[in-house]
């Protein structure tokens, strides 16, 4: 089983196996028709279909002669297209440098540990404002098991994410996880991601001594693991409403689906609530689904979908209060203790008016 991202599992939910390996035999190689491209798997199709009325659509239906043997061709397409996905609005101006949050983390009703979020300020980019430069904006990530599960192993998990200022799209990403205690693979992990625009991230992998380097192609709505909670606090939460992303966690792409189901409370809540002010009326619950995806968007076989549920203020501020997922091994649960507010801005200082003059007699 691979080791995923403490905070990001503690955050979405769940750990994502290692995929299965694809199947290395030539068999289907070729056609009757003598050509040599290799045929698409049957698990997961390389074109997907119109279905019309329950029926597959067919474009040579009204056609004849030479159109319809053209479009009926008799050589299938083995080619497989990266569904089309629409890039998500921009959310960089809804996230104010300044705001802390702080998480008790607790696995199957047992404390375990500590989860905080920062969100700091970047640097404006040396190129200038827009087109030719893009300001950015950090946001912080750290967690460490405490309390049982330290126990069996002490576990560090740093993440620095640089983002978008505008976009929220991300640029650049860096984990460090660290293993002191049980460590089946690994004791120190380093995983850098440069995203080079969208469609596009080049990863660099490092466990212990081994380095791994990958050029992966994403979808265009794909975020890091920080950028990703990011997204989800400014989405609009309206009730039945489903949105969807994807994120990459280390170098596993995942598809995230969140659907708002309206205002409503979990059964405990935290204490924190009564001096944020929130009630139950005030407080929106969503639900989620977390699964891993190939480059073309398609489930990999044999890999569970992990549910997620989570609480969030319903009020300008957006604010995590509950996290929950359910994973192979029980329901872990992320709860907020403490909250800092990002800085109120300062107010300029009003010009002072100057005397009328005196007039002279």
């Amino acid at each position: 089983m691979r080791r995923r991202s403490i905070l990001f599992a503690c955050l979405l939910g769940g750990l994502a196996a290692e995929a299965q390996a694809a199947p290395s035999s030539n068999a289907g190689h070729g056609s009757t028709w003598g050509d040599s491209s290799v045929l698409p798997r049957t698990r997961s199709p390389a074109v997907v279909g119109q279905n019309r009325d329950g029926r597959k659509s067919d474009a040579a239906r009204s056609t004849s002669s030479w159109t319809r043997a053209t479009l009926r061709t008799p050589f299938p397409d083995g080619r497989r297209r990266v569904p089309r996905t629409q890039v998500p609005a921009p959310f960089g101006d809804q996230l104010i440098p300044g705001e802390k949050f702080r998480f008790d983390i607790n696995f199957a009703g047992n404390p375990a540990g500590l989860a905080e979020a920062e969100i700091v300020a970047g640097e404006p980019d040396a190129r200038g404002s827009g087109p030719q430069g893009a300001p950015t904006l950090q946001i912080l990530g750290s967690a460490r098991t405490s309390g049982v599960v330290s126990m069996l192993a002490t576990v560090t998990d740093e993440i620095v994410s640089v983002i978008d200022a505008e976009t929220g799209a991300p640029v650049h990403s860096v984990n460090t996880l660290h293993y002191d205690g049980f460590a089946p693979k690994y004791r120190h992990r380093v995983t850098d991601q440069q995203y080079e625009g969208r469609g596009q991230v080049r990863i660099v992998d490092t466990k212990d001594e081994k380095v791994k380097r990958k050029l992966k192609t994403v979808p265009v709505d794909t975020f890091d693991p920080m950028s990703a909670m990011a997204w989800v606090r400014t989405l609009p939460f309206e009730p039945g409403t489903r949105y969807k992303a994807h994120v990459v966690d280390g170098s596993t792409l995942m598809r995230v689906e969140i659907e708002a189901t309206g205002r409503g409370a979990p059964a405990h809540l935290p204490s924190i609530t009564r001096a944020l002010e929130l009630g139950p009326d005030d407080i929106v619950q969503l639900k989620g689904k977390l699964t891993r995806v190939d480059a073309h968007d398609q489930p990999i076989p044999g890999k569970k979908a992990f549910a997620l549920r989570a609480w969030v203020s319903a009020d300008a501020r957006r604010i995590p209060l509950v996290l929950e997922s359910d994973m192979w091994v029980g329901s872990i649960r992320l709860q907020l203790s403490a909250y800092d507010p990002p800085p109120r801005p300062e107010r300029e200082a009003p010009a002072a008016v100057a005397d009328p003059p005196t007039p002279q007699p």
